[in-house]
């Protein structure tokens, strides 16, 4: 933003500055009265020399003074004497009329005037001239030619009741050039007691303008009208004088407005750069869009210090009323204007219009608009009466826009940013802060076919905050806490509010992971933590995860956030209850529902992870698109290589005999000390690795994949396997022996006396001879057993598993492994039981953090149970409303394509699948991981 203000760029007019160089209007000549000529006491209209100071010479005026000097010079050839100046109120026909008088009554002033401004005219030397406010003569005169005469000095003219014909006003004025000014003329001539002579003022006056208008009579003879009688524009026309409007040159008036103002122009090229400036501003967006940049800018330099739009909306504006209206009423209002930011802004913008403190003016255009406009002034106050940013500026744009077209017209978006918006100011925060902020709060702002208007009628606002003023605080709160639940953390069942209103906290303990969210900021959550779940005897402490507001920023508490929560309340409620709305309900309701969701994601937060020495903040991201549920898991979830070595400590400490999977998971989810864990695939990927990096022993797996773990599952840190004494340092092999006990073949000769045998049933042989597992001792199920243990044609080839007095082949026959398909290895994930979710949102999250990128899925088991509720009913070609909820399903889906589905595909079929409102899902895939 610019560091210039308008006085390093113009000084004021003499006209508008006092003693003290102040600006004021208590010096300006802003209304003018012909009669004031003929007063015995000085007057400001007498002194010929201020008039003419303060008079900018427009294409009007001048046009009127040209033809006004050849009249009276008697030029051949040119007979136009009569001129019409019509306008409304304060227009400036009076100033005009007025120049023209002291121009040709002092032409040696005159004439040095004309020359200084360029006009090329020569004064008559003498000029016979009469100027007639006919409200305001010397004395009541009845007959307009008795009053002309008077004015002029013509005797022969005065009490003769013979009206002067137009020869004899030729003959009268012959030799001397005569000027004639009338102004007011309709209002004296429609006066009641002057009835009866109007055929004769009409008739005079028709006689005067054609004198005026004849080539051998120096006549010149001006008549302003306001156009409110029709006889005497009739009168008028009949001899086809000059007229000029000056209601519409808009122009002019500006230049004569400006004229007033400025005395000078200090830094032309200051000010060349500063609409350039701005002009530059309004190319950058793409919500001004103007069809001739330059143009504006030209404009902007021309109408300068006032902001093009500012100064043509009051012009507008003051036009609209009849009292102190249009030029005369706007010069002493924009001195004000000026007044007050001279040396506060670089151009006066709209919004730098101080409506609130010039209401008395604009309730003469609109005085009940104005007054609905005070009370929404008030109400968006803040409580020390101040504004926050642009509120004040652009509740005055949208009520200068308003005036006189209440509910009709307002401001539009580009208005808006064209009233406030400066170089370094964003467009955007402009309009936010409008729909935010002002619209909807304001109860008499209205949107109208895209514009923001003033009426006086109240808007759906105003019937939400009337209907919020019955909400209560706990049912607001409420809201705020779905607000929460449903829309920052997407509606997810593991996120929870510690103690709601209204409803029971129901917080399950189980292994599950559960964020559950404070509304109420605390400088420490240690003791909620420990309430929650020593308190509560739960079990699985390192379960849970705080999230709070940020210090200081309570939300349950906060006064406007909960008032906010009312008013969406009380929209639902409104909308539930209502069948019609007005105009505008829907856009303020969902503005008020997003304002809510702003104010309250505004006030998150820090998440609060358990340690063993007690909670452990770190702050949630910031930003529009925040995921606050996956932005949450985000820091809760474990460092990998911290989680590895947590793991890897734990089994060691475990000792020689190890540790069951199942009982080291519910250690971690037991025990703060450990990273908490988001899902099992953390845990289970971490021994997966550790078993590869030869860090622990998994049941049988040592140095390699671990393929799978039951909750059985012994795990044992390396430093407790027992290395062979063997020099080629081998591995030992797993034998399986018929006679139930197992040997670990050290790699010396054994014989081999026994014969091959076939199986006959799982875990037998064809001899009877029961197979037990290697691992755990039990009974061998096929090649399987409970524990997790398990052998393939691979294992057997490879010697790492074989069965005394069996050869390779005799094995593979055995246990049936000789059939094995050479193709794609599949894998069941999961590796035991199956996924399941409450929804079928929650299980396509799962499976797509589940399944990899390059898996391909052989096929999958589907399972959908849950209760049928009226819609879903109606899929059944079932129309009840009383089985609602009545009626269950337990289906179960078996997909075996005949190609593999890719993850995509499958995650598509999932989504696609059409399964109850109420239903969980059970998923179990065959996968080939392409690893």
């Amino acid at each position: 933003m610019t560091d210039h203000v308008i006085a390093d760029y113009i000084s004021p007019s003499d006209e508008i500055t006092t003693e003290d160089g102040d600006i004021s209007s208590s010096g300006l000549l802003d209304e003018v009265n012909l009669y004031n000529l003929y007063d015995d006491r000085e007057s400001p209209e007498q002194d010929a020399e201020r008039i003419l100071e303060i008079t900018y010479p427009t294409d009007t005026l001048t046009r009127i003074i040209q033809n006004t000097a050849r009249t009276l010079h008697g030029e051949d050839e040119f007979s136009e004497g009569g001129q019409i100046i019509g306008g409304g109120y304060g227009s400036g026909k009076s100033h005009i009329e007025l120049v023209i008088y002291h121009l040709f009554n002092s032409p040696g002033l005159g004439q040095k005037w004309l020359d200084q401004q360029g006009i090329d005219v020569s004064l008559p030397d003498e000029t016979r001239t009469a100027a007639l406010q006919m409200f305001n003569l010397d004395k009541e005169y009845n007959l307009l030619s008795e009053a002309v005469g008077d004015y002029l000095g013509i005797e022969e003219w005065e009490g003769d009741t013979r009206l002067p014909t137009v020869h004899q006003i030729r003959d009268t004025l012959e030799g001397t050039p005569t000027l004639v000014l009338l102004d007011e003329f309709e209002r004296w001539f429609g006066m009641n007691d002057r009835s009866e002579y109007q055929e004769d003022n009409k008739a005079f006056l028709q006689n005067l303008l054609e004198a005026a208008g004849r080539d051998d009579t120096q006549l010149s003879v001006f008549l302003s009208l306001l156009y409110e009688d029709e006889d005497i524009q009739a009168v008028a026309q009949r001899t086809n004088p000059f007229t000029y409007d000056l209601s519409s040159r808009r122009d002019e008036k500006i230049d004569f407005l400006l004229h007033r103002l400025i005395g000078s122009v200090d830094d032309p090229t200051g000010v060349a750069d500063l609409a350039k400036e701005y002009t530059d501003v309004y190319r950058q967006n793409d919500q001004i869009q103007l069809e001739d940049y330059q143009h504006f800018q030209d404009r902007i330099e021309r109408y300068y210090p006032f902001h093009p739009v500012t100064l043509d909306l009051l012009m507008e504006k003051y036009s609209e009323q009849r009292i102190s209206s249009d030029a005369r009423g706007l010069l002493r209002f924009l001195t004000e204007i000026l007044a007050d930011n001279y040396s506060k802004v670089d151009l006066i913008l709209t919004g730098d219009v101080d409506v609130f403190d010039y209401a008395d003016r604009f309730q003469y255009i609109d005085n009940e608009l104005v007054g609905k406009y005070i009370n929404d002034y008030h109400r968006l106050q803040n409580s020390d009466e101040s504004f926050d940013e642009f509120i004040e500026e652009l509740t005055n744009i949208v009520l200068l826009h308003s005036l006189a077209r209440a509910g009709e017209e307002g401001a539009n978006k580009r208005q808006m940013l064209m009233g406030t918006m400066r170089k370094g100011i964003n467009a955007h925060r402009i309009i936010q802060t409008f729909t935010e902020n002002v619209y909807g709060h304001a109860w008499h702002i209205h949107r109208i076919n895209g514009e923001y208007a003033f009426d006086v009628d109240e808007n759906p606002a105003a019937r939400i905050e009337k209907k919020a003023e019955d909400i209560h605080k706990h049912d607001a709160i409420h809201r705020i806490e779905s607000l929460v639940r449903d829309n920052l953390f997407d509606n997810r069942n593991n996120v929870y509010i510690l103690d709601p209103v209204n409803t029971e906290q129901d917080i399950p303990d189980n292994k599950a992971l559960k964020i559950v969210v404070m509304l109420n900021a605390k400088q420490n959550y240690n003791d909620e933590f420990e309430a929650l779940t020593t308190g509560q005897e739960r079990e699985f402490h390192n379960t849970l995860a705080l999230v709070t507001p940020e210090k200081r920023s309570s939300i349950d508490s906060n006064t406007g956030i909960i008032e906010l929560a009312r008013k969406v309340v009380a929209g639902e409620q409104l909308d539930r209850e209502e069948e019609v709305l007005p105009e505008g309900f829907e856009e303020i309701h969902e503005q008020n529902k997003k304002n809510l969701r702003d104010r309250v994601s505004d006030k998150f937060g820090t998440v609060h992870r358990p340690t063993g020495r007690g909670l452990y903040p770190e702050d949630l991201p910031s930003g529009d698109h925040v995921d606050y549920y996956d932005a949450t898991v985000s820091i809760i979830e474990p460092d990998y290589s911290h989680l590895k070595s947590e793991v890897e400590d734990a089994i060691e400490d475990a000792g020689a005999g190890g540790i069951q999977y199942e009982h080291l998971r519910n250690d971690f989810y037991r025990n703060t000390e450990y990273p908490t864990l988001t899902s099992d695939d953390e845990l289970e990927d971490a021994l997966d690795d550790l078993c590869r990096e030869g860090a622990i022993k998994a049941g049988n797996y040592f140095e390699e994949r671990l393929p799978n773990i039951g909750n059985d599952t012994n795990l044992v840190h390396e430093k407790y396997i027992e290395e062979d004494d063997d020099d080629d340092d081998e591995t030992a092999e797993i034998t399986i022996d018929t006679t139930g006990t197992t040997e670990t073949d050290d790699g010396s000769d054994g014989d081999s006396d026994g014969e091959s045998q076939s199986t006959t049933d799982a875990g037998t042989t064809s001899s009877g001879g029961v197979l037990e597992c290697p691992q755990c001792g039990r009974e061998l199920d096929g090649n399987t057993c409970e524990c997790g243990f398990e052998f393939d044609s691979t294992d057997v080839k490879e010697g790492r598993v074989t069965v005394e007095g069996a050869t390779t082949e005799e094995i593979l026959d055995e246990f049936g492994l000789d059939d094995e398909p050479s193709g794609p290895k599949t894998q069941s994930v999961p590796i035991m039981g199956t996924l399941e979710a409450d929804n079928k949102p929650d299980m396509i999250d799962m499976l797509e953090r589940k399944i990899g990128m390059e898996w391909d899925i052989h096929s999958a088991t589907i399972t959908v149970e849950g209760t049928l509720t009226a819609d879903d009913l109606e899929h059944y070609g079932i129309s009840a409303d009383a089985l609602d909820e009545k009626i269950s399903v337990d289906e179960t889906l078996e997909i075996e394509p005949d190609e593999p589905l890719s993850r995509q595909s499958f995650l598509s079929l999932i989504w696609d699948l059409n399964v109850p409102e109420n239903a969980s899902l059970d998923v179990s895939m065959q996968v080939d991981k392409n690893e």
